[in-house]
């Protein structure tokens, strides 16, 4: 009995040695890394040491600080490698008048070897930009209309009701013509609101060709606004509206099955206008307000003086109970409103050089070509990695290497930005995973342009970076200013969507019309991360 447990404890003993041997039957040795030096004392105006590396495995390469977050300020001449080899550490100049530290880790899964890099202070250090200092807050005449308060006589609360009585807009055109508006192009008319013994003039107005009133007052609920009709703002001489607060107080509904989209629109619409081709206000582009109570905040650029700016609800009506009105001085800086639309016309069909409308296929061409990027895992030489980069026009070209071929992407901010936002986060050693931050609103990252290809699909996949739900499009330029892109400037299938705040959720743009050899740009109105991006791209028609 005893033979027969010696026998199987050494059958054991053969399985174990053989599990340590890689399929040629050589005895398997455990990782290691060693580097030396091991230690770089840089001098203050920066120095270049070259590194031995003795090793039997493949190994990444991190620069972090004390704290764990990446440095740019040393400089290794590659990222990754496998076995015995040499690289350098370049040290930059230190513009502190301090001495300043980092740690270079080569590791290969437990596996570490750490090379401790510190660098003397400069005794003249260069002068710190205070910078501009905090912006004056601007003065702001606020107006906050209640239409649940009382006292709005003259405002009509049915649909039927004769709209002779009101104060005509448009060279007559409130004339009721029995409940009806089919003899007449436009129906407005203008109603006042007194606040603190002033009166404003709101406009209530059906599209363009419509065929009976649909916008009333219903005392109990607030405003009521039918579907594509039109609510006009008070209209100031020499003042320009910049923010809307808005109230809702329809009836509940799901988010996901309803939509009640509203926006600030520039003029009244033919009722036959397709949805989409509604132009709004820089930044009152149409929100869902499914949540009744809750204050919707429109922040509006571009606007005009002694100009009416239009609510407008394409989708589902709405009941508006208040609005807070933030209005400005003129400066200069506005953008005259210019003349009216045409009824609607024709679709002349796709600008020459573009796609026809991959978008209607919802499967790519058979020779598509797809390309993932992956920002969670090994370092990415030359992308900025912290929020407080300096503001560059036109943001800053980053090479991703990916199967051999160095593809550009560009991280940006808006023209007015005071800085840059959008940088790449490195994985943390020991804990989270890297990604790509759109760190404040109005941030850009241009994707790459390649020849010969449109741009057919970009897939997001988001990565939790606050509380704020990301709101995420796709558009043809970086803005000038601070502000939402003009609808235009949206990919025909890019515009914004809403990622759920927690993360881990993929979201898909399927887009029609983009042009060849031609960048387009993931713009952020809403601060949110990302990931990994797959991007797919047709052969050019």
């Amino acid at each position: 009995m005893k033979t027969k447990y010696l026998l199987m404890a050494m059958a054991a003993m053969l399985a174990l040695a053989a599990c340590n041997k890689d399929p040629q039957g050589q005895q398997k040795e455990d990782p290691r890394i060693q580097v030396t030096p091991d230690r770089v004392d840089a001098a203050w105006d920066g120095q270049v040491t070259e590194i031995t590396v003795t090793s039997n495995c493949s190994w990444t390469l991190s620069k972090t600080d004390a704290e764990g977050a990446a440095v740019d300020w040393v400089k290794c001449d590659r990222t990754n490698g496998k076995g015995d080899l040499k690289f350098s550490i370049k040290v930059e100049k230190n513009p502190l008048g301090e001495e300043r530290s980092a740690t270079v880790t080569l590791f290969s899964g437990d596996v570490k070897a750490f090379i401790g890099v510190k660098q003397a202070a400069n005794p003249a250090p260069d002068p710190v930009d205070p910078g501009p200092g905090p912006e004056p807050e601007p003065q702001y005449l606020t107006l906050s209309f209640d239409f649940t308060a009382g006292g709005l006589d003259g405002w009509p609360t049915a649909n039927d009701q004769s709209w002779a009585t009101l104060k005509n807009v448009d060279s007559g055109c409130a004339t009721d013509n029995d409940g009806t508006a089919t003899a007449n192009s436009h129906r407005r008319a203008q109603v006042t609101f007194t606040l603190d013994g002033t009166g404003y003039d709101f406009t209530l107005a059906d599209p363009n060709g419509a065929e009976k009133h649909n916008i009333r007052l219903d005392p109990a609920k607030g405003l009521y606004s039918g579907t594509f009709r039109f609510f006009g703002l008070p209209a100031l001489a020499g003042k320009k509206i910049v923010k809307v607060e808005m109230v809702q107080n329809a009836s509940t509904q799901n988010p996901e099955k309803f939509t009640r989209n509203v926006g600030v629109a520039k003029w009244v619409y033919h009722k036959d206008i397709p949805v989409d081709q509604i132009q709004y206000v820089a930044g009152g582009e149409p929100q869902n307000q499914v949540t009744n109570g809750e204050t919707y905040t429109y922040e509006l650029t571009g606007t005009a003086p002694n100009t009416v700016y239009w609510l407008n609800s394409p989708t589902n009506a709405s009941i508006i109970k208040s609005l807070k009105l933030y209005y400005d001085d003129a400066d200069g800086s506005e953008t005259p409103l210019g003349p009216e639309p045409a009824d609607p016309t024709p679709d002349p069909g796709p600008d020459p050089g573009t796609d026809p409308d991959p978008g209607t296929d919802p499967t790519p061409d058979p020779n598509a070509i797809t390309l993932t990027f992956d920002f969670t895992g090994a370092p990415l030489e030359g992308w900025p990695t912290a929020a407080k980069y300096t503001h560059v026009e036109g943001g800053i070209e980053c090479i991703y290497p990916l199967n051999g071929v160095n593809y550009v992407f560009v991280p940006a901010d808006c023209g007015t930005a005071s800085a840059g936002q959008a940088f790449w986060q490195p994985p943390v050693e020991g804990g989270a995973a890297g990604y790509f931050s759109f760190n404040a609103q109005y941030r850009y990252l241009g994707l790459p342009a390649i020849e010969g290809y449109t741009l057919f699909k970009v897939v997001c996949n988001n990565v939790k970076l606050s509380t704020v739900t990301p709101r995420m499009g796709i558009t043809t330029l970086i803005n000038s200013t601070a502000a939402h892109p003009a609808n235009e400037a949206y990919v025909a299938g890019g515009e914004l969507q809403s990622w759920d705040a927690n993360g881990g959720g993929t979201y898909t743009y399927t887009l029609s019309g983009t042009a060849a050899n031609t960048r387009y740009y993931i713009y952020a109105y809403a601060k949110g991360a990302v990931s990994t991006l797959e991007l797919t791209y047709n052969p050019a028609k």
